[in-house]
């Protein structure tokens, strides 16, 4: 899968620029965004959150993996009470990472590439 060329404030993404692949078996939630690295390096990055599942058969405990590919490889599967507190803790996961990118100097952009976004619009 390859992205159109974009522009994102003098800075091209271009057409062969690589999705990253997708490691999660069962995807329950994904999107791509396009992050500049404090050095100015663009890449396309997939948010993605997979399937809770039970812990070895338990109903008490659960968890998902989670995915920023791109950005952060091997992030740890988020464990839960149930699967509704896996997924919660997925996005508050996501959201934590990327505001600590952000904080770092990174800048996030939407798939076109408008921007740059703050948390809160990824997140509303």
């Amino acid at each position: 899968m390859h992205f159109e060329s974009t522009l994102v404030r003098d800075m091209t993404i271009s057409e062969s620029a690589q999705v990253p692949e997708s490691k999660i078996e069962h995807v329950v939630a994904e999107r791509f965004i396009i992050c500049r690295m404090k050095n100015g390096e663009m890449r396309i990055v997939r948010l993605q959150i997979g399937l809770p599942l039970p812990v070895n058969g338990s109903a008490e405990s659960w968890e998902c993996d989670v995915a920023l590919a791109g950005l952060y490889p091997g992030m740890p599967k988020v464990p839960g009470v149930d699967s509704f507190q896996c997924v919660n803790l997925a996005f508050g996961l996501i959201r934590q990472a990327l505001e600590r990118f952000m904080e770092g100097g990174g800048q996030v952009y939407w798939r076109d590439g408008s921007g740059p976004l703050g948390v809160m619009d990824l997140f509303s």
